[in-house]
């Protein structure tokens, strides 16, 4: 976990199978005027797994559980991917932990759609029976198209997980479903999608109209990883966001 600056508390959450690491241009920027809380989910970094099965709500137990830690009551919270079914499941089962929410790259679920379950159903036995190197390389490929060393940033990072863990993290992922909670999220929302990954444009028109105070925003020049490729773009949509 990584503590930074000082003013209201900001939650940095971030997606599969990379680290916190992936916030170090937020950090920098947003310990100015907020005390930033950049931490690993269980799995990931230097936090331990947890036993049992790996679910979002037991991640949402996690983090609940440091923010009592930290004395923390109502926080920012900025999720991205993963992390971002994290923080929506925090906004629903602890509406009066979160000020703002910020879900970037994320979704509402794997099997909303006929099309979904279908690529779902296929996904999952790619994962499985896909050795992790090539996992590695087509992940560092594609989502480090706009820039080189986001793509670098991805094999390192994802480099450091053994096949069964990524396994286990992703059927997170794919077992999630927050459509249905989503009007419960009363915290006003900013919904980011990146310009360049346009797979997850549907889905996050879909979570800002069904949140009562979310609203959908556009990040240019920039895929999956959109703080890393655009992110002065990415920090100044957010800051504006909290700050209004």
């Amino acid at each position: 976990m990584e503590l930074s600056g000082s003013g209201e508390p900001l939650l940095l959450l971030h997606g599969a199978l990379i680290s916190r690491a992936m916030w170090h241009q937020q950090v920098s920027s947003f310990s100015v005027g907020y005390q930033v809380i950049a931490c690993d989910l269980p799995a990931h970094g230097e936090t331990p797994d947890i036993s049992g099965e790996y679910t979002v709500a037991k991640l949402g137990q996690f983090v609940v559980q440091l923010l009592d830690s930290l004395n923390a009551n109502r926080v920012h919270i900025c999720g991205h991917s993963l992390g971002g079914m994290v923080a929506q499941q925090i906004a629903v089962e602890h509406p009066d932990r979160v000020h703002k929410l910020v879900l970037a790259e994320t979704a509402l679920g794997t099997k909303n759609s006929v099309w979904e379950r279908i690529q779902t159903a296929f996904a999952r036995p790619f994962l499985r029976l896909t050795p992790h190197s090539t996992l590695v390389r087509l992940s560092s490929q594609q989502y480090g198209s706009l820039n080189p060393h986001v793509g670098e940033f991805i094999e390192e990072e994802m480099g450091q997980f053994d096949h069964n863990t990524s396994v286990r993290v992703m059927s997170a992922a794919f077992e999630f479903s927050g459509k249905q909670q989503l009007g419960n999220i009363h915290a006003p929302t900013l919904v980011l999608v990146a310009e360049n990954n346009r797979r997850t444009h549907a889905q996050g028109r879909e979570i800002a109209e069904r949140i009562p105070s979310g609203r959908f925003e556009i990040v240019s020049n920039s895929n999956h990883l959109l703080n890393l490729d655009n992110p002065d773009a990415f920090n100044r949509k957010v800051r504006a966001f909290l700050e209004e």
